[in-house]
């Protein structure tokens, strides 16, 4: 067994700092109303724009169907496949989609979260149905 230089040897040696289960990490908050409205809202609009990243070659396939069966044709989406730039097509207006949820989103899911605390704060309870009421309203909004 070799022996340990000092530095590494104190190192080693020190007492370890002893990690409580009953209080959270310092960096993270323990709930939507300890996290900044910032924070909040432009990570509701992240969650917005991811999302809509994912569906949108979905729903541009659903609308090409949609607009094919209007005209009669049932097979222009399996023709669509076998063109040779099919898939980047699937994200044409990608852009635009992500721009309508920068401002949607982030809208929505901020404001559900700001209005359903304060809603919190003034009634003591936030239940099921204030929650649905909640999100009628800022998602009419």
């Amino acid at each position: 067994k070799m022996p340990l230089s000092s530095p590494l040897q104190s190192v080693l040696s020190a007492p370890q700092p002893s990690h409580s289960t009953s209080s959270p990490p310092l960096m993270m908050a323990t709930s939507a109303a300890d996290m900044p409205k910032p924070v909040l809202f432009a990570t509701s609009g992240f969650g917005g724009m991811l999302g809509w990243m994912i569906v949108h070659p979905f729903n541009t396939i659903a609308i090409r169907m949609n607009l094919a069966s209007m005209r009669g044709d049932t097979y222009s989406v399996a023709a669509m496949m076998k063109k040779p730039n099919w898939l980047p097509g699937l994200y044409d207006g990608l852009s635009a989609g992500i721009w309508r949820q920068v401002f949607y989103a982030t809208t929505r899911f901020g404001l559900f979260e700001t209005f359903r605390d304060m809603l919190h704060q003034y009634r003591g309870k936030t239940d099921f149905a204030s929650r649905v009421g909640v999100g009628a309203v800022t998602g009419g909004i």
